[in-house]
């Protein structure tokens, strides 16, 4: 392993500046991009928190860095950090940032189906590998935003950002405690907002779904439509987000059985309150 260069760059966590160093591969205009990131500076802002001053972090090097275009897309760091009476905790991390997955159901003929995508994933070693509608944010902060845009991209559904047939499923559950559903918190910064989308279609219209081609072409995506019934999901798709959105589903129309008429009373009540 190259040694790392010498600190340049610093960040500030918990009232300590931290020197970041860079692996020989990584030019310092990279770092610098890196740093700059908004994952970066939203893992930054979560290590700043009150409830994690027991954090004392003495050093960051960058060890790798991909780019979607000019944009930052993954990054790979080590963190040099110790807790209050000085033990090691560990801390590698690939960074990728937040992205959104859609709980697609479809009710026709009094029956639910999901709406799944078959797609090429080369960490699994799968070519057709099924899970539930998903997609990066663009780090805007609209999270029903990016879930519209998917819709519309791998399943072809048009939707606007304020329907209440789409509900953020994470919000539902943790409000703003927690940015959203983490699946590798071990190794990754990743966080899922998980939605469901429900619309009752015709036999034709969910006929006309399955087997479907999408998918954004420049951004390399080929992606095939499957239908399957709702409650046969778990099943089908061996997928932390499907999974976990079936868990939170079950969990909100317990809340709300008349979904979407007592969920719409709730918001207009609360709205009241406040």
């Amino acid at each position: 392993q190259q040694p790392a260069k010498m600190a340049e760059l610093f960040v500030t966590i918990q009232n300590r500046s931290v020197p970041i160093k860079f692996e020989q591969n990584v030019t310092y205009e990279a770092a610098k991009k890196c740093i700059e990131s908004t994952p970066f500076k939203d893992w930054v802002d979560e290590m700043n928190k009150e409830s994690n001053k027991q954090f004392i972090v003495k050093g960051i090097i960058l060890q790798g860095v991909d780019f979607f275009g000019p944009r930052v897309g993954f990054l790979k760091f080590r963190t040099d950090i110790v807790n209050e009476e000085g033990k090691f905790i560990p801390g590698v991390v690939f960074m990728r940032g937040g992205a959104v997955g859609i709980l697609v159901i479809l009710l026709s003929q009094g029956v639910e189906y999901s709406l799944i995508t078959l797609q090429p994933r080369v960490p699994a070693g799968h070519f057709q590998f099924p899970e539930i509608p998903a997609g990066m944010l663009d780090h805007s902060g609209n999270f029903a935003g990016v879930a519209a845009k998917e819709l519309q991209e791998e399943c072809g559904i048009t939707i606007k950002e304020i329907d209440p047939s789409l509900i953020d499923l994470t919000e539902f559950a943790y409000g703003d405690r927690y940015r959203g559903m983490y699946p590798s918190a071990g190794g990754c910064d990743e966080f899922l907002r998980l939605f469901v989308y429900r619309e009752e279609v015709s036999e034709e219209r969910l006929n006309s779904l399955k087997g479907q081609l999408t998918g954004n072409v420049e951004q390399g995506e080929i992606i095939t439509l499957k239908i399957v019934e709702l409650e046969n999901l778990w099943k089908e798709a061996p997928d932390s987000k499907a999974l976990s959105a079936l868990y939170l589903y079950d969990k909100f129309r317990q809340q709300f059985p008349n979904w979407p008429a007592d969920y719409i009373a709730s918001r207009q009540k609360k709205a009241v309150e406040n």
